[in-house]
C-alpha cells in the first residue's frame, strides 16, 4: 500500500511539474542536417577563416547555369578600382542572369585561399558571409565537402534568403543544411564533415532577371 502510495504522489508532482510555466523541456536527440544533437555543453572553437579574397584572386572559381531557360553565371575577383569590397581591397563578384526557367537559373562557387583543396573547420557550427546580392533576389548558400580529411564529398544547401541591395551579414547554422541529392556523394554518411570543407558557394532560383552577386570574408564559427 505504501508502495502505491508513494507511485501515485510522484505521478502527481511529474504532472504538476509538466504544468508550470517555464519548464524547462530536454529535446530528444534527433538528426538535423546530418548532425547528431548533443545535450553536453561543448566549448566553442575559435573562428576559422575560408577566404576574404585578399590574395586578389578566387581559387577553384567555377560557374554553372540552366543553359536551357537562359541563365548565365561568370566569377571572378573583383576590381578595388570600380568595385567596394566589404573588407579589404578583393571580395568575389559573380555577373549572373537567372534566366526565363523559374525552376532555377545559376550557381558558384570557390575553394579556399588558404588551403590545400579544402579547410578544417571541425566542430564549428556556423558558416557566415557577407553578401550583396540585387534586393529581393532569392538564393541559398551551399557547402560542399571535399574527399579529404576525414569528409566523403557529400553537398548540402542551406535555406532560401533574399537579397538586400547592399552588403549584409549571413549567418547560418550548419545544422539546418540539406544534404544535396542530385549532386556530390551519395554513399556518404550524411554527416556534414566540417573537417574537411572544400567549396562555399550559392545558388540563385530561376527567373528573377540579371544582376550582380558579391559575396566576403567567408568564415566557419
Amino acid at each position: 500500500m505504501k508502495k502505491m502510495t508513494a507511485i501515485c504522489v510522484a505521478f502527481i508532482s511529474a504532472l504538476m511539474f509538466s504544468s508550470c510555466a517555464g519548464i524547462i523541456t530536454l529535446k530528444t536527440p534527433k538528426i538535423t542536417g546530418g548532425k547528431i544533437e548533443k545535450a553536453s555543453y561543448v566549448a566553442k572553437k575559435p573562428p576559422v577563416l575560408f577566404d576574404d579574397f585578399e590574395a586578389g584572386t578566387v581559387v577553384g572559381g567555377y560557374s554553372y547555369a540552366n543553359g536551357a531557360g537562359g541563365a548565365s553565371a561568370k566569377i571572378y575577383v573583383s576590381d578595388p578600382q570600380a568595385d567596394k569590397a566589404h573588407g579589404g581591397n578583393y571580395a568575389a563578384k559573380v555577373d549572373i542572369d537567372t534566366g526565363a526557367d523559374s525552376s532555377w537559373g545559376c550557381g558558384f562557387g570557390a575553394q579556399s585561399t588558404y588551403g590545400g583543396g579544402f579547410i578544417d573547420a571541425n566542430e564549428r557550427e556556423y558558416v557566415t558571409l557577407w553578401i550583396n546580392c540585387p534586393e529581393g533576389m532569392e538564393f541559398y548558400i551551399f557547402v560542399n565537402e571535399a574527399a579529404a580529411n576525414g569528409a566523403d564529398g557529400e553537398y548540402w544547401g542551406g535555406t532560401p534568403v533574399k537579397g538586400t541591395g547592399k552588403w549584409t551579414y549571413f549567418e547560418f547554422a550548419l545544422d539546418t543544411f540539406y544534404k544535396n541529392i542530385y549532386s556530390g556523394n551519395q554513399s556518404g554518411n550524411n554527416v556534414l564533415d566540417t573537417a574537411g570543407i572544400g567549396t562555399v558557394g550559392a545558388q540563385l532560383a530561376g527567373a528573377q532577371g540579371k544582376g550582380v552577386f558579391m559575396f566576403d570574408d567567408i568564415w566557419f564559427k
